[in-house]
């Protein structure tokens, strides 16, 4: 028979899968229980989940089926960003973009995707 402490880490397991996969953090969990985020965070962390707690909790995971990923599906969102160049900016920015065969806007996306990589 396991012990309450192993169906408690795996229940812990269960529910950290399942907010991350519902894109619900612990102060959402928290809500649902009538609790505050840092009781979340403690049970979560070493203290047990209270009996009324874990019916909640697994209420709320029954009525809320578990979200699986979908297969990766190419969806662009077209974002316009209009920038103010001065002559010589614009110039330096095409002498970069042109020996590697691109334009002047695919260089800027290239250069603006590379702040956020």
């Amino acid at each position: 028979m396991q012990s309450d402490i192993d169906t408690q880490d795996e229940f812990k397991m269960a529910i950290k899968l399942w907010l991350r996969r519902q894109g619900y953090d612990y102060a959402w969990l928290a809500n649902q229980c009538g609790v505050t985020e840092t009781t979340v965070r403690n049970w979560m962390a070493k203290k047990s989940i209270p009996a009324i707690k874990v019916a909640i909790i697994r209420s709320v995971m029954k009525d809320l089926p578990m979200i699986m990923p979908r297969p990766t599906m190419d969806v662009r969102e077209k974002t316009v960003l209009e920038l103010t160049l001065t002559a010589e900016m614009r110039a330096a920015l095409e002498s970069k973009a042109a020996p590697l065969g691109k334009s002047l806007a695919e260089y800027v996306q290239d250069m603006l995707q590379s702040l956020v990589h």
